[in-house]
């Protein structure tokens, strides 16, 4: 059985980012919409996304850079507009997930690519996708930069939520994860979905 120590100072950028998002799994994704220059929509996943606060709402996500070295639109998007909707996906998405993946011009939108429609939800800033259960009107609360990309740490904050009827089953701020059936990263090309999932009380 290998058993191996990894020195992270001797890892070229490629091996650590192979390395831990193979092991830092699942991760959940934002699907985040922004608006661009030209009024258009952009779309596009992230899996380096997480909520960090609840007093204030918090969610973050880390964006890069594109091949060419400009940053990436949703980047852009964000530092100009200064608002987003972030959609958590369900399983019926992963091919329209998947495809909003794809590199664009900053002026093009994934919208048309994947056929989605967009629909106006009361007190929020952007339109929302129509197709998924969980969305959230967010904000830009700060932005750091890290590392020599370099990479930016976007904090949101959620200054409104939609969630489809069919989520409350027991108490409208507690969604059944079941019926969400939430998209998640795993390493490489592969995604998941819920598999088994265990109650047990927390220990007083």
């Amino acid at each position: 059985m290998w058993r191996m120590h990894v020195d992270f100072t001797h890892l070229a950028k490629a091996e650590a980012y192979r390395l831990l998002t193979h092991t830092v799994l699942p991760r959940p994704i934002a699907w985040v919409l922004t608006e661009n220059e030209n009024r258009s929509y952009n779309l596009a996943p992230f899996s380096y996304f997480n909520m960090v606060s609840s007093d204030p709402g918090l969610l973050m996500i880390s964006v890069g850079h594109k091949r060419d070295g400009s940053k990436k639109d949703t980047w852009a998007n964000i530092e100009r507009r200064r608002r987003c909707v972030v959609h958590i996906a369900s399983g019926q998405h992963l091919s329209a997930v998947n495809e909003t993946a794809r590199s664009l011009p900053a002026e093009a939108s994934e919208l048309v690519a994947i056929d989605a429609s967009l629909i106006d939800e009361p007190g929020f800033d952007l339109p929302r996708l129509s197709a998924c259960a969980v969305a959230f009107d967010c904000q830009l609360y700060d932005l750091h930069l890290l590392g020599d990309g370099p990479q930016a740490v976007i904090y949101l904050q959620v200054k409104a939520a939609y969630l489809a009827d069919e989520l409350l089953v027991n108490d409208p701020t507690t969604p059944d994860a079941q019926a969400l059936d939430p998209l998640a990263r795993l390493g490489g090309d592969d995604y998941a979905q819920l598999g088994t999932i265990t109650g047990l009380p927390r220990p007083g």
